[in-house]
């Protein structure tokens, strides 16, 4: 764990007590940091995986010290002589879903390596290079080009899709609900995509704009789409935060059939996944929401699929 540290300067990112001049926080690598990997047993609990499975759920929860201290952490769950979990979280400031999976591969390599006896390679992309390209990025003729294309896709903000049930000032922990769907029933989907050329998140798609056009009674739906926004090989093999939110407005109306309702969502975000890079937060600021309510959607829908997939010697 500690050489992944050292390979992947994400994992160095530390939060600092000072702030800018405008008040705003500060953050930067530390050029050399450690960390202890603590072992937890409960092989001698008479429930062991269940107990260590409960602790884990409640050690998922706790919250990082934000400053000057790491972002990440790891614990090694003894079940049995022969069963281990590998445990590791990350806030959210430093990493996304498929650099998690990259730093999972990348740790699994070092440990073969080292259990083969080879010393390590440690060479990285640094994801400082993302910074840069990203200032470069913000100061050239794409960015104003794609700003207006976010202007043109959203004039005016949607009306709101859900009424808050209630408001409060506390913060509020997150929680997720778990839905399978049968193996039978998704290959239906998957076999109904493929019959319209398009794809198993088209028709996802497709089935959320046909519940709340008419749950709602309106014409148009707008939903956010994580994106991966990793634009080239480099910055694919780069550990670090990439991701962003495509804001997506289909506006169809109601007469359509589900088929052509596919094609028309299709072609809509191949032309959002052009100007995918541009933020959300400035198409916001853009279009005046701050002073209405947070995002330009009510519902998220990330379609993800991660290689986690590691193999640690043999």
């Amino acid at each position: 764990v500690n050489l992944l540290i050292q390979k992947h300067d994400t994992l160095r990112t530390v939060l600092s007590e000072e702030t800018d001049e405008e008040g705003m926080p500060l953050q930067g690598y530390a050029k050399a940091l450690t960390v202890k990997v603590a072992v937890r047993d409960f092989s001698a609990e008479t429930q062991p995986h269940e107990t260590a499975m409960a602790w884990m759920q409640q050690r998922f929860v706790e919250p990082f010290e934000l400053k000057g201290q790491p972002l990440f952490r790891y614990d090694l769950i003894k079940i049995s002589e022969d069963f281990y979990y590998g445990l590791g979280y990350f806030h959210h400031l430093i990493i996304d879903g498929y650099g998690i999976a990259l730093l999972n591969r990348s740790l699994a390599a070092i440990y073969t390596q080292l259990a083969q006896g080879e010393t390590p390679s440690l060479e990285s992309p640094s994801y400082t290079h993302f910074v840069e390209n990203d200032r470069a990025y913000v100061e050239s003729p794409l960015f104003a080009k794609q700003q207006q294309y976010w202007l043109d896709k959203f004039p005016t903000a949607p009306e709101p899709l859900l009424t808050p049930r209630y408001h409060t000032n506390q913060l509020l922990g997150s929680g997720c609900e778990v839905l399978y769907l049968p193996r039978n029933f998704y290959n239906r989907l998957n076999q109904l995509a493929k019959q319209h050329g398009a794809t198993l998140f088209h028709v996802l798609l497709g089935a959320l704009y046909v519940y709340f056009t008419r749950i709602a009674g309106r014409d148009d739906f707008a939903i956010g789409l994580p994106i991966l926004n990793r634009a080239n090989a480099q910055f694919k093999q780069t550990a670090g935060l990439f991701t962003g939110v495509s804001p997506t407005l289909f506006d169809f109306g109601k007469n359509i059939s589900f088929a052509e309702l596919l094609q028309k969502i299709n072609k809509t975000l191949k032309a959002n996944y052009r100007h995918q890079r541009f933020p959300v937060s400035e198409i916001n600021r853009a279009v005046g929401l701050e002073q209405t309510r947070s995002q330009l959607f009510d519902v998220n829908l990330s379609y993800e699929s991660h290689d986690y997939d590691a193999q640690f010697d043999d």
